[in-house]
């Protein structure tokens, strides 16, 4: 997903995780969701958790691991709120976790659906965690009407963007908005304001479009003599600081999608293509690498002296495409708490416009209800129980969809970054205006094939930030050539 592994950060006292459909977990499973009444997961200083369903009572079984949530700072979380949950719910509900490492959590989930004996709730999950288990998540929809849940809190775009295959497989829920970090100290030395904060609002007069960013990124990238990369005297080759790069990015889709949503496969499910607006984005950062030179290719963005590629905290890169998980690694302190970063103030800009759209590839975890579960409605009910739980979005470390609990999570990530970027202010409001904007298709959309098609998307990236001589319209028509390819195989299973 181009984004990481598993990693556990802090911001303040509040421990935080930052999520991957990929990584490690230490929690082990003794019991599944197989038709037993009880359900242990151990994990290395976490007590086990034992449920008995009362007699009468409903089994919704709650598998976790796909995504996050059997890490152990985690495990004691789910485990009160489950006991607190079985303990008070008027609904004869009792719930039973099937807590599995989440290096193995997709072959035993597959081996419990194919074995009849799958749970019933799934979460929190990733969209890519959801592509790879395409037509098995139950529609909502109904249920969202049954149970009279109001979901115009989140905005129809959002909501739209929890959909696949035309189902919505889920509500909103731990969210990580795109925005574009930029280095306050570098802004300033070249006597330049702030990026707009809400979409609509121009940048020192101008639409703050894809463009608009190149022509300032050019301004901000320096050579060590001081010459602007606009100055004919720069060398590349010299460079002390860059405008721009995408840290985070590894992969097509995700920085393409910010030029426009759109997908590999056509409507009909089966024809590749490769959208115009990402063709746009695609050419548009090739130039900023091989020929106006304010991006860094892939050779020198991972050099050491850029922090093997780790280039937002480097004071090197005046603005960077970043994701709410990426908070983290703006800003480091030492043993003592004592900030070490390479700069004194950074913040947040929205995402630019391109051809008058603005597109945000929101990245969403969220709970989903398996087609084959005999209890949608009970599962339906303590599903939304989860997602109103704080205790729980504390835990699982994303910005919570529901309004009502953004507001301690916008205050846990004040406190971390006042304390290790003192007198500096940021403009969080940035991260829920992005959410006006969700891609629709997502920028990890299901499509045939999903993991060799992707792996294709990820060579084709890589190979655009290699050679100065990829030839940007004939790359993507082979492209699209291989994934059809990929396409016409049978997945593996």
């Amino acid at each position: 997903m181009g984004r990481r592994g598993l990693r556990l950060i802090s911001l303040a006292a509040v421990p935080v995780l930052v999520l991957s459909a990929c990584g490690g977990s230490t929690a082990t499973q003794t019991t599944g969701a197989t038709g037993s009444t009880s359900s242990t997961s151990t994990a290395t200083g976490t007590p086990a958790a034992s449920v008995s369903v009362k007699p009468g009572n409903t089994k919704v079984v709650w598998f976790i691991g796909l995504g996050t949530g059997s890490q152990p700072n985690q495990l004691q979380v789910e485990t009160d709120f489950i006991n607190n949950y079985n303990d008070t719910n008027k609904d004869s509900i009792t719930i039973v976790p099937s807590i599995i490492p989440n290096a193995n959590a997709i072959d035993v989930l597959k081996t419990q659906m194919a074995a009849g004996k799958g749970p019933d709730i799934v979460g929190p999950v990733g969209i890519e965690g959801r592509a790879g288990f395409p037509g098995v998540f139950l529609d909502i929809s109904a249920e969202i009407t049954k149970q009279g849940t109001d979901v115009s809190v989140y905005g129809d775009k959002l909501l739209n963007s929890m959909k696949m295959g035309g189902a919505l497989i889920g509500l909103p829920y731990a969210l990580y908005s795109p925005f574009i970090f930029y280095n306050k100290d570098l802004f300033a030395a070249q006597a330049l304001p702030g990026l707009p904060v809400k979409v609509g609002d121009k940048f020192n007069g101008e639409d703050w479009t894809w463009d608009t960013l190149a022509k300032y990124a050019k301004q901000l990238t320096v050579d060590q003599n001081g010459k602007k990369s606009t100055d004919p005297a720069f060398n590349a080759a010299k460079t002390k600081q860059y405008g721009f790069d995408m840290q985070w990015v590894a992969d097509v889709r995700r920085f393409a999608t910010t030029f426009g949503a759109g997908a590999y496969v056509a409507a009909d499910g089966k024809t590749a293509q490769f959208p115009a607006a990402w063709g746009t984005a695609i050419k548009w950062y090739h130039d900023a690498m091989w020929v106006t030179k304010f991006a860094p290719n892939n050779a020198e963005r991972i050099a050491a002296d850029m922090a093997s590629g780790t280039t937002m905290g480097t004071g090197r890169v005046a603005m960077e495409l970043a994701w709410g998980w990426a908070i983290s690694s703006i800003g480091s302190v030492d043993a003592k708490g004592t900030s070490t970063s390479k700069f004194a103030k950074w913040d947040m800009g929205v995402v630019p416009t391109n051809a008058g759209v603005t597109t945000a590839p929101v990245d969403s975890d969220t709970f989903s209800i398996l087609k084959s579960s005999k209890v949608p409605d009970q599962a339906y009910k303590a599903m939304i129980a989860m997602e109103a739980d704080s205790s729980l979005t504390v835990t699982y470390g994303a910005m919570p969809a529901l309004p009502s609990l953004q507001a301690a999570y916008f205050t846990a990530q004040a406190a971390s970054a006042t304390a290790q970027f003192p007198g500096n202010t940021v403009t969080w409001s940035v991260l829920t205006e992005m959410l006006k904007y969700a891609a629709n298709p997502t920028h990890q959309d299901p499509m045939p094939n999903y993991t060799k098609a992707l792996n294709l998307d990820k060579s084709f990236y890589t190979a655009l930030q290699s050679s100065g001589s990829f030839n940007v319209d004939a790359e993507i028509a082979k492209l699209v050539t291989a994934i059809q390819a990929a396409f016409n195989e049978p997945a593996a299973s």
